[in-house]
Order: structure tokens, then C-alpha cells, then sequence
């Protein structure tokens, strides 16, 4: 593989995982546990808090019962990818989520550190890895 060609791959892979990233959130807002189970691996996990759903099953049930009936709204922002090689990958992104928690609104924010890897010619998260800096009732502040 040329030079060239080696980066033009770079700049593929990182614009797939910022897409898979944008279609994790689309799937959200959307609350479809099943688009957002079929952007992890197989193996994949989700961790959060004390938190740690792993494969397809597991990752179903988590997120029926979170984002079904909830009203999510994540925004992610400054997202930096580091490729590993041909089929791994790193990444980090600052995320702000508004939410409805028992009729009242929340902000919360914090930042995804994910793990990446290229699975039948697609990327997928193989983890992610959510941690929160603060979830707060929208009429307070994140001071709080």
C-alpha cells in the first residue's frame, strides 16, 4: 500500500467511526435499542457507572429498558480517533445529554472513551465506555 493510499484509509476508517458514533446517537433520540445494539460487536460492552452490559443480549435488555422509554438526547462534540491498524481503533468524545427524569429535565455531560474495531468490513464499537461529570436537574445548573 502506498503512502497515499495509507492515509486515504486513515481518513476512511476515522470518518466511518465518527458516522457510527453520529448513528449511536440518531438511535437515542430515536430509541431504538436494536440500531444501537447493532453498532457494538458481538462481544461488545457498554460500561457506565457500575454499569457493564456485554454482548448483543445483554446490550438489548440494557438499552430497552433505558432509552425506550426515555427521552435522550445526546449532542457529542471535540471526537479524536487514533487508529491502531487496519481494524482497531481508539476514541474519545465529549457528549451533553438532555434528558426526562420522572417529568422534569436534566442535562447531563461527560465524555465517551471508546474502543473500535472493524468487524465484517464494518467498524463497530467493541466498547464504550461512558463517564459523567454531572447529571442535574436543568433548573439548577451543572454547578451542582
Amino acid at each position: 500500500m502506498s503512502a497515499i493510499e495509507s492515509r486515504l484509509a486513515i481518513i476512511e476508517a476515522k470518518d466511518e467511526i465518527r458516522e457510527l458514533t453520529a448513528r449511536y446517537c440518531h438511535a437515542v433520540v430515536d430509541g431504538d435499542a436494536d440500531s444501537i445494539v447493532e453498532l457494538f460487536c458481538e462481544d461488545g460492552v457498554f460500561r457506565s457507572h457500575t454499569l457493564e452490559p456485554k454482548g448483543h443480549e445483554e446490550l438489548r435488555e440494557f438499552y430497552g429498558a433505558g432509552v425506550g422509554g426515555r427521552t435522550h438526547k445526546p449532542f457529542v462534540q471535540n471526537h479524536v480517533i487514533e487508529i491502531e491498524d487496519a481494524t482497531h481503533a481508539t476514541g474519545r468524545c465529549s457528549v451533553e445529554i438532555r434528558v426526562i427524569q420522572d417529568g422534569e429535565a436534566y442535562t447531563q455531560a461527560g465524555h465517551y472513551f471508546d474502543k473500535y474495531r472493524k468487524d465484517d468490513d464494518r467498524w463497530c464499537f467493541a466498547e464504550r465506555h461512558y463517564i459523567r461529570y454531572h447529571n442535574v436537574p436543568w433548573r439548577e445548573g451543572w454547578q451542582k
